[in-house]
């Protein structure tokens, strides 16, 4: 599942915890009946997050060749609908030297900013 966007991809990583999502009942919401199998969640956007599933189309995977498709249910899917928690890392560099996902910092640093004076 390799996301994309339309101008200057930059690829980066994302992890998710689900542990209290349902994926059976939002199946059921969604109407995927036996047909489709949710394998993966899709987000898409900014200010208004679009959430689309990944599915496996049961009635046209074969052994040799499985069937990937992208589902957009009826149903209005939020961001917490599919996901508890989600964090995701941009490369905005696009060197590939930082796109290991075992890649990690070694400390945090909080900096203060000073907000400008409307005065001056």
């Amino acid at each position: 599942m390799k996301p994309s966007v339309q101008y200057n991809d930059r690829i980066g990583h994302a992890s998710a915890d689900i542990m209290g999502i349902n994926y059976d009942q939002i199946a059921q919401k969604c109407n995927l009946g036996e047909r489709y199998t949710i394998i993966g969640i899709s987000l898409y956007g900014t200010n208004e997050i679009s959430v689309s599933l990944f599915c496996k189309d049961n009635e046209e995977s074969t052994e040799e060749n499985e069937v990937l498709v992208h589902v957009y249910p009826s149903i209005d899917l939020k961001v917490d609908n599919v996901l508890e928690r989600l964090n995701v890392t941009i490369n905005i560099t696009n060197n590939a030297k930082y796109d290991n996902p075992n890649l990690d910092t070694i400390r945090e640093v909080n900096i203060e900013v000073e907000e400008e004076n409307e005065d001056e």
